[in-house]
Parts: structure tokens; sequence; C-alpha cells
């Protein structure tokens, strides 16, 4: 069955009334903080709007975005009080004395100070430096990254982080995230308010910083990251539009001048930092148009080329791209394999998905479960995302479920989903829009950090468990 309803970027997260209201394959609402619509092929339903009603559901997919590469070094055991070195045995004493880098290319460890000598270790001796840093490449991105969390309805507000009634994140924050498991970070971040005129579209630095420092922090905590532009280009009014071709070169023009600065400002770090072009792409009023691919084409190529140019490890980091509206819809996909660029061995795909989206983007209860559940489920990763793009590093950019739904079919849901998408060598990332209410996505308390829903995150866990066990180690109904 073709994918339906492309999902939009974030959920209701309660009081604040936003602007991330998500149409499927298309245009994103403006009702709720972050409310996201679910709906037909090329995507035309209802939304959420803050607390709110219900989404309009349909298609076995919603669509959506997979996140990019990264991870931990693999080969050897962890540096003790330290990130982890690939390669050797364990390090005792400095803070990250690691081993040599591994044969997969994971990330060494990072310096340590003081400590005793490494036992083991091929090079790591106590406040030495680690081992010398790895490219990541995509492959070992799918086995490392998962699961990954999306901190939402931050960074991605206008003009501020805090402009949708989430506090401003904090270190511990951050490694309260990783604490519980998750692996990856994607930082969604708008950038539109913090842009200057042409010609040198000049991005503001106390913004950009704000935004490194989260990422080091992710990074610090052991987490990998991607950095991305989140609204600009949805369709709600962002400076990335989809015109006819002549007048789309200037949006290019734009689109390289920012992505040209973003990258020359993460250029220092390592590979697990990795940049996303966009979040769900698409033209005002969605519909996955042919002049919405021609142009998305253009502006990933823009993008892909800007990163590229700046040189030095960004030469070689990981970018994450996606189809029109990051939908897991065939046509869509087709059009974005197109692109120029869409050889360079360096690149994964996103895709949003929120399925079944009668259950992940509505407040209509639906008690997911049956054994019809799963096998759905696993039909609409094996013969959609994986008969389209069979070989191809892919991230569930967003999925998840909001409280509307009992907390009970949420955690089987999430179990079951993050199990079918690990096995199938794809990286799922939960959506976290914060808040409370019936349409919020949260699993923390973004205030102390503490797990909000115990059961979800358990779920995510042990389901990604069962699924990196084995290829094709599906989940069945109990």
């Amino acid at each position: 069955m073709m994918a339906l309803g492309a999902a939009g970027c974030g959920s209701g997260a309660g009081s604040p009334a936003g602007n991330d209201g998500g149409a499927t394959g298309g245009v994103k609402g403006t009702g709720g903080l972050d409310g996201r619509a679910s709906g037909g092929a090329d995507g035309s339903g209802g939304r959420v709007g803050s607390g709110g009603a219900t989404t309009s559901s349909g298609g076995m997919l919603g669509s959506g975005g997979a996140l990019g590469s990264g991870g931990r070094g693999s080969g050897g055991a962890a540096a003790s009080g330290g990130a982890n070195a690939s390669g050797g045995a364990t390090a005792s004493g400095g803070a990250g004395a690691g081993a040599a880098a591994g044969t997969m290319g994971g990330p060494g460890g990072r310096p340590g100070s003081g400590g005793a000598s490494a036992s083991g270790g091929a090079t790591g001796t106590g406040g030495a430096a680690g081992g010398a840093p790895g490219k990541l490449t995509p492959q070992d991105a799918a086995r490392l990254m998962a699961p990954g969390w999306n901190l939402g309805n931050s960074f991605d507000g206008s003009p501020e982080e805090t402009s949708w009634g989430n506090p401003a994140p904090t270190q511990a924050f951050i490694q309260a995230v990783h604490a519980a498991g998750f692996k990856t970070l994607r930082l969604a971040v708008t950038w539109t308010d913090h842009i200057g005129a042409a010609p040198a579209y000049t991005v503001d630095s106390g913004w950009m910083n704000k935004v490194k420092q989260t990422a080091q922090w992710a990074v610090d905590a052991g987490m990998y990251v991607f950095v991305n532009t989140h609204h600009e280009a949805d369709g709600n009014g962002g400076w990335v539009t989809f015109p006819a071709t002549a007048s789309a070169t200037a949006v290019a023009t734009e689109v390289s001048a920012v992505w040209t600065q973003i990258a020359t400002a993460f250029a220092s770090f390592d590979s697990h930092l990795m940049l996303e072009c966009f979040n769900e792409p698409n033209e005002a009023g969605g519909g996955n148009t042919a002049q919405a691919q021609t142009d998305l084409n253009l502006y990933l190529e823009a993008c892909v080329k800007a990163i590229r140019a700046t040189g030095g490890a960004n030469a070689t980091r990981i970018v994450m791209i996606q189809p029109v509206g990051a939908s897991p819809i065939q046509a869509g996909i087709q059009a974005m394999q197109k692109a120029s660029i869409i050889n360079d061995p360096n690149l994964v795909i996103s895709l949003h998905t929120y399925y079944p989206t009668n259950f992940g983007l509505s407040t209509t209860p639906y008690a997911w479960g049956s054994a019809a559940d799963y096998t759905s489920m696993q039909s609409s990763i094996m013969q959609q995302i994986r008969a389209w793009l069979p070989t191809q590093v892919i991230f569930i950019g967003e999925w998840g479920s909001m409280n509307a739904q009992a907390t009970a079919n949420r955690a089987a849901h999430a179990q079951a989903y993050a199990q079918d998408t690990t096995t199938a060598g794809l990286v799922p990332i939960w959506w976290d829009n914060g808040g409370s209410g019936t349409s919020s996505f949260a699993l923390f308390d973004r205030s102390t950090g503490a797990v909000t829903q115990p059961s979800i995150v358990t779920g995510i866990m042990t389901g990604v468990k069962n699924g990196l066990a084995a290829p094709n180690s599906w989940a069945t109904h109990p």
C-alpha cells in the first residue's frame, strides 16, 4: 500500500500557541503548539493544536524524516570516566583515556587528565590524549546511534528557544536524556529570525553560540548530534520557498550562504556532530508536486555543496537529506534520488512516519496492539520504506505518540516500532515537544530532567535492544 499522510514536525505541547502544525506532505497549521496533521497521499488532513482536537487520520504512514549518523567507536570498551574509545581495552584513570581508533572508524576517546595508564589500550595513557578520532561512516551510524531523541519546541521556536513555553535547555538536562539511554540528539533549529539581509545573510553569532553550546553538551555526554534548519522550508511562511525554477535559484543562493556559515561554525566538531539540510521541506499547501521536487533537489544540492566546500571534517561529515515533506511516499523518494549529490557516500536519508497516523498523530484514542497492528507495522517498513530504499542508511527522524493515547498502548507501540525499525537497519528518533496535555509527546520534565513516561522509555530501550540483536527480529503480538 502506498504511504499516506506526511507528518508534521512536532505536535502540540500544551498551552502556548505555536506554529509548527504539520500537514500531510505539506503545509503546516497555525493553531496549537507545534500541532500536526495527518491525512491523504499528498496530505491535506487536519491538525492537532495545543491540548488540541483530533487530527484527521489516514494512511499507513505519516511523513517524516530520518536522522544522520554518528556513533561511538566500536571494537573496544568504554574509557573509564570518558567517552567510548574504539579498538582497545578498557582504559582506567583519566577523564577519557582511550584506545586507538578501531577498524570501524568510530571516534577515539577524548583527552583525559590525571589518571593511571590505560590497561591493555593500544595508546591511551592516563591523562594523555585518547586514540585518534576515526571517521564515522553512515553504516557505522546505523549500528551505533539508536535510539535517538528530538529536542523539539526549543531552538526551533521563533524568535527564541523559550518561545513555545519550554525552558531553555541546560547541560544537566541533556545529560539526563543521555542517562535515560538515548544515544542521539536531533537539535531542531529555526534560523530565520537570526539571519541578516542579502547578500551576506549573516547569522547572528549569539544564536549560533547557543546552538553550538547545546550540541557540545550532548557530545560531551557521549551523544551523537544532528543540527538542522527546521522551519525554513516547511511551507509555513519560511524563506525557503518553492517557486518557479528561475526564481528558485535566488533561494538556493541564500541556502548556500546560510549553510556555509553553519558548517564553518561546527567544523571543529568530530564525527559525533552531523548536519541535516532541512526538516519537512515542502511548498505551501503541500502536495508533493513536481515543482516542489525539482526545487528541493536544487536546495539539497546547494546545502550539501556548501557544507563540503568548507573542507576539513566537513568534507566527509555525515549529512542528512530528505524527500519532499520527509514523507515516506514513493514518488518523493524517487525524485530525491535524482539530485546530483545523491551518490555522496556520506549522506543518510531522513523520513518522518508517526506510524500509524490514526494512533501516532491523533488525540482520538485507538487501542493499538492487535495482531493485525503488528503485521501492518512490519509491512510499512519492509514493503514500503525498505522496498523503496533497500540499501540506504535511513533515520526515522520523527515518530512517536501523544498523551491522548492510553499509556499501556503507547508503551507497547514504542517497543514494537523501535524493534522493527532497528531490526531493519533504521535509526528511530522520538519526537519530544515538551509540555503536557493530550497532544504532548514529552518523555521528560524539561525543568528537572526527570523521566515522565518511564514505561515508554523502557519500551523504546527494550525494542532497540531486541531489534539490534539480529536482522529480522520483528516484534510479535504477545
